[in-house]
């Protein structure tokens, strides 16, 4: 019998250009991230770490990786299911995620993952 809190997935790992994809258009890249991010999210949220200096510390990154990366835990819960579906944009990276403000409206956020496509 399986654990409650284990989640089996059968997933396909395909390599394209250098990036790991899942299935025919999974980033793991960018899923790897959101869940990173959500984690830290929930690790700050809770007291466990009190700062982004104490994250980057603790996971021995730069603050402004960990800054970065927790802009991610603000997505939009369709977006975030869209990535984890692999229905994204092609075009949408995580590279460009980290590079760029996520806005804090969903509907916002909507609009700009929708520029993509």
């Amino acid at each position: 019998m399986d654990s409650p809190l284990e989640t089996i997935v059968p997933l396909q790992f395909k390599r394209k250009k250098g990036r790991l994809l899942l299935g025919r258009a999974h980033d793991v890249t960018i899923i790897e991230a959101v869940a990173r991010a959500m984690h830290w999210s929930a690790l700050l949220d809770s007291g466990a770490y009190k700062s982004v200096a104490d994250i980057a510390q603790a996971e021995d990154v730069m603050p402004t990786t960990v800054g970065r990366m927790l802009r991610l835990a603000r997505l939009a819960p369709d977006i975030v299911e869209q990535l984890m579906a692999g229905c994204q944009p092609r075009r949408l990276t995580l590279l460009w995620l980290m590079r760029n403000d996520i806005p804090a409206l969903w509907p916002v956020q909507r609009q700009m993952v929708e520029q993509f496509r």
